[in-house]
C-alpha cells in the first residue's frame, strides 16, 4: 500500500506510523498506519480510489478538533484536508469554503456579507 500511495502522491505527502497526536488539539492519539496530504482534488479523488480497491479503512481528516484518537491509532489511511483545501471564495452572494476552511476563517471572510443581509432583512417591513 506504501508503494500505491507514494506513487499517486510522492514520498513527502506520505507518513508512516504518523503519531495522530501531532494532528489533534487534545494532543492524544496512537499512530495512522499511514497519513497522507494530497493537495489537489484529482490527488484526493486517486487516493479515495486505491483505498476502496484495497479495501483498506480510510479517515478524512480536518484540523483535528475535537477528535480523540485511541493510542491504538488508526488502522488505514487518514487524508489530511484542512491545509491543502482550505480555500474561500465569494462570489455576490454566493459562498464556496472548501472541505479544509477552518470555520472560524469562513466565518470572518462572510461577517461583513452576513451583516448586510441582516440588515436588509431588518429592513423588510413584514405586514
Amino acid at each position: 500500500m506504501l508503494e500505491k500511495l507514494q506513487k499517486l502522491l510522492g514520498e513527502a505527502k506520505v507518513l508512516v506510523q504518523e503519531p495522530m497526536a501531532s494532528h489533534t488539539t487534545f494532543r492524544i492519539g496512537g499512530p495512522a498506519d499511514y497519513f497522507v496530504m494530497p493537495e489537489t482534488v484529482e490527488e484526493l479523488a486517486a487516493v479515495l480510489k486505491l483505498c476502496k480497491e484495497e479495501q483498506m479503512p480510510y479517515f478524512i481528516l480536518g484540523n483535528g478538533s475535537n477528535l480523540l484518537v485511541g493510542d491504538k491509532g488508526f488502522r488505514g489511511v487518514v487524508i489530511q484536508l484542512y491545509k491543502n483545501f482550505d480555500g474561500i471564495q465569494i462570489e455576490g452572494t454566493k459562498v464556496t469554503a472548501k472541505a479544509g476552511a477552518m470555520l472560524i476563517r469562513v466565518a470572518k471572510n462572510t461577517s461583513a456579507f452576513i451583516a448586510d443581509v441582516i440588515v436588509l432583512w431588518l429592513s423588510i417591513p413584514l405586514c
